[in-house]
């Protein structure tokens, strides 16, 4: 009897154990995916919007992205799909509209966009209204703009296209590196007295 009870004791510790480590096995993975892994985001976020300000208070830029991705470690952000407004330092309002299929801003705060890049001004009456690559750099100090790629840049009267571009988009200026194609187009430029003696 003895023989017998000391069997299914073993029997049941044998069932046990392996209940026990088969319920370990279906924890692991889930367990895995709460520790964060090296290289990985610290957070990520859908459909996100948020405002930059400077140290004085001014917004600097707005940025609205699909999906956002946040690295702690470089000091890295990440946009997919992004759109972002540059403010006017001085008059906080927006002076600039940029639109990417990708975005990364860098804890130097520059801000490297790739894919589909347009930038166009929301003033009208700027020398400089619209920039297009597929590669462009933007330092959001100084809103210096930069990049190796193919670029067509458009202004008040003229459209210009070529490889590589150096410009600042507070003062409006744009020079294209190489292979450089203009086109000029013929603009009336009306001073104030004329628009006082037309409505006259």
């Amino acid at each position: 009897m003895n023989k017998r009870l000391n069997i299914i004791l073993l029997l049941v510790v044998a069932v046990l154990a392996g209940w026990y480590f088969s319920q370990q096995d279906d924890q692991r993975p889930q367990l895995a995916q709460l520790v964060k892994r090296e290289g990985e985001p610290e957070y990520t976020g859908n459909k996100i919007d948020t405002i930059v300000y400077d140290l004085k208070g001014k917004p600097q830029y707005f940025a609205e992205a699909q999906e956002v991705k946040h690295y702690e470690t470089t000091e890295r952000t990440e946009f997919f799909k992004p759109l972002l407004n540059l403010f006017n330092s001085e008059s906080s309002l927006k002076d600039w509209k940029v639109t990417a299929d990708y975005a990364e801003i860098t804890k130097e705060k520059i801000l490297n966009l790739k894919g589909n890049v347009k930038i166009e001004s929301l003033n009208e009456d700027t020398r400089l209204n619209y920039i297009e690559s597929e590669i462009l750099t933007v330092d959001l100090s100084n809103y210096d703009v930069y990049t190796d790629s193919i670029v067509t840049s458009k202004g008040m009267g003229f459209i210009t296209s070529g490889k590589g571009l150096k410009g600042n988009l507070r003062s409006q200026v744009a020079t294209l590196l190489e292979n450089v194609e203009t086109r000029i187009e013929p603009t009336v430029i009306q001073s104030e007295s004329d628009s006082r003696n037309i409505q006259n």
